[in-house]
Order: C-alpha cells, then sequence, then structure tokens
C-alpha cells in the first residue's frame, strides 16, 4: 500500500517559514523608521538592531534553503492555470533571492561605511554622513520595495488560495494533523 504524501510542509520548515516572516517584517519596520533619523549617535542602537536583525535573516534564509533541498514538500499546490502556476514559483524563487540581496547588500553597505567598528567595536567614531554616498545603500534602498512587492504579491496569491479557490492552502504552512490530500 503507498502511503499518501502529507500535504503540510516538514515542522522545521513552518518554523522557519514564519521566523522569516517575523524577521524580515522587523528588519523593514526598523529600517524604515530609522531612514528618517539624523546619523548621529541616537541612531547607534537602532542601527545595531537593524544589522543584527538582517545578519540573522540571512543565517535563518540559508537554513532554510538547506532544509527545504532535505525535507520531503508537500505536492505542488496548482492555481489551476499554468502561467499562474509559474508565476507562483518565480515569486518564491525570487523571494528567496532579494532576501539574500538585501542581506549581503546590507552587509556591502556596513563594509563600504565602516559600520562595524562604529556599531559594535565602540571606536566612537561618528556615523557617515550620508548613506547614500555608497553604492551598496542605493542597491539596498531599490531591493526593499522590491521585496515589499513581491510579499504582497505572495501573501494575495496564498489569500487567493485560501478564500477564492478554497484550497486551504495556508494549512500547508500550520501545524496539526496531517490532512487528507485534496483533489
Amino acid at each position: 500500500m503507498l502511503k499518501e504524501p502529507n500535504p503540510r510542509y516538514h515542522p522545521l520548515q513552518v518554523i522557519l517559514h514564519w521566523l522569516v516572516v517575523i524577521l524580515i517584517f522587523a528588519t523593514f519596520l526598523l529600517g524604515k523608521t530609522m531612514s528618517g533619523l539624523p546619523n548621529d549617535s541616537g541612531k547607534i542602537l537602532s542601527l545595531g538592531l537593524h544589522m543584527a536583525l538582517g545578519f540573522t535573516t540571512l543565517l535563518v534564509m540559508v537554513v532554510r534553503l538547506i532544509a527545504r533541498s532535505r525535507l520531503p514538500r508537500p505536492t505542488p499546490v496548482t492555481a489551476g492555470n499554468a502561467f499562474f502556476d509559474w508565476i507562483g514559483q518565480a515569486v518564491h524563487y525570487a523571494l528567496y533571492a532579494l532576501v539574500i540581496l538585501m542581506a549581503v547588500s546590507g552587509m556591502s553597505l556596513s563594509l563600504q561605511s565602516g559600520l562595524i567598528p562604529i556599531i559594535f567595536g565602540g571606536s566612537g567614531a561618528s556615523l557617515p554622513a550620508d548613506f547614500y554616498a555608497f553604492q551598496a545603500r542605493m542597491l539596498h534602498g531599490v531591493i526593499a520595495p522590491a521585496l515589499l512587492v513581491l510579499v504582497v504579491v505572495h501573501v494575495g496569491a496564498a489569500l487567493y488560495h485560501q478564500f477564492i479557490l478554497k484550497d486551504n492552502l495556508l494549512s500547508r504552512m500550520g501545524y496539526g494533523k496531517p490532512l487528507k490530500e485534496s483533489g
């Protein structure tokens, strides 16, 4: 007798997914909040927290990619349209890429602007007058809204599946008893 595939993701993948959601939200919110602050000593704590959250997000994404490649995945979901299915897959890969690029551009910015010794080394040096003087800041600033758009598309698609197609998609990233395969 063949065992039916479990339509849920592995619990580790669920944990990593929701952890990334929280980290991205917190890092984005903090970045947006502090972007309007003057570059003085009052911004150092916020920058340090933003950098730590960004680096943690990168680490979790790497672990998530490794887990994704080694753990079983549920049967792919379809929207009933080959083009939408392709878009869904492309959005998932783009989310991975942009989250990683966002973290890498942030690390590049911290290196270009000398932030590491200022934020974490207690050097006492002043923050750069303008972070936009650095190329990595430009890239960081372009990736952020692109990532936000993809997150909105991802959430919108999940809600479309859940409430319009009524395929119970959200249960795949949750806990509980294994569900029977629909179809």
